[in-house]
């Protein structure tokens, strides 16, 4: 099965708020869950202007398992906007996460191998 249409899926999937994705292609067959996030959570996040200098956290953009990248999260690491800083393996797809925030990480809450669900904190940064 070609793992473009698999992340396509997913992707599309996530969009439009389905919880459960079954795809199919001659004898090969491929299933996923969805987690979704809370709906109050998120009506939250988006009411709140977070203060310029308040620590921010990097969060997982996926389900999967944490994997670190070249140069690891670490307490006074700097970072910039749209760096990849971690890595989250599912499926046997690896996809980067990349920082929405910049400056330097003051807290890593996650450790190499550990499951992850969507929206978990993986890092505190302070700007």
């Amino acid at each position: 099965m070609d793992l473009d249409l698999v992340r396509h899926a997913l992707a599309a999937a996530r969009r439009n708020g389905y919880a459960e994705v079954e795809l199919g292609e001659g004898e090969s067959s491929f299933t996923a869950r969805l987690a979704r996030a809370p709906k109050a959570k998120a009506t939250l996040a988006t009411a709140e202007t977070p203060k310029e200098d308040a620590p921010q956290e990097i969060r997982a953009t996926l389900v999967g398992f944490y994997r670190e990248t070249k140069e690891p999260l670490a307490i006074g690491r700097t970072i910039r906007k749209g760096e990849t800083v971690a890595t989250i393996e599912a499926l046997g797809i690896v996809t980067d996460v990349s920082s929405k925030v910049e400056g330097e990480v003051i807290e890593v809450l996650v450790e190499p191998g550990q499951a992850v669900e969507y929206g978990q904190a993986l890092a505190v940064v302070k700007p």
